[in-house]
């Protein structure tokens, strides 16, 4: 068997302790405790989606909140705009390819092209991004499940890895 035999020390001391574990954990901010000013720059209608994306928040996830996760919160409510624009444009007109005029040939014939229409690439990427951000915000369905249930769940009181780390083997 080749490698270096594992060594035990009898003195050696954890590089983090429960109480600081303790300590860190209540100095991080928590949604429930925060302000979520929605950013100057959104619309009217961005807002609208902010206060929805608030309330999934402090509602349904306990999770712990950051500057980068405000602007994921800004970014997620812009194409989520978007996403409903396009959405809009293609029930007024749903066709998958548009006429385009080109101009007029020599004989004054208008000449027209077809181009796929614009709004179904705007929906998709849009719909994506969304989706990605919402995972990264931890409210997708496998975000949740790779939380766990107990951190999905804001409403349960028990935090089961929490315990684990918090318990003494004295």
């Amino acid at each position: 068997m080749a490698g270096r035999l594992p060594t035990t020390a009898q003195n050696k001391t954890l590089k983090r302790s429960n109480k600081e574990l303790k300590d860190r954990d209540s100095e991080t901010p928590v949604y429930l405790k925060q302000d979520f000013k929605p950013p100057k720059s959104l619309t009217k209608e961005e807002k609208k989606v902010w206060k929805w994306l608030v309330g999934v928040f402090r509602e349904t996830v306990n999770c712990r909140v950051s500057d980068a996760d405000i602007h994921l919160m800004e970014l997620y409510c812009r194409a989520k705009v978007a996403t409903d624009e396009a959405d809009a444009a293609l029930k007024r007109d749903d066709r998958p390819f548009i006429l385009v005029t080109l101009g007029k040939d020599k004989d004054g014939t208008i000449k027209t092209t077809s181009k796929p229409n614009p709004n179904l690439r705007k929906r998709k990427e849009n719909a994506e991004l969304c989706v990605r951000l919402f995972d990264q915000l931890g409210l997708s369905p496998v975000a949740r499940a790779r939380m766990g249930l107990g951190a999905a769940n804001a409403k349960k009181k028990s935090d089961f890895f929490k315990k684990l780390m918090e318990r003494t083997d004295d």
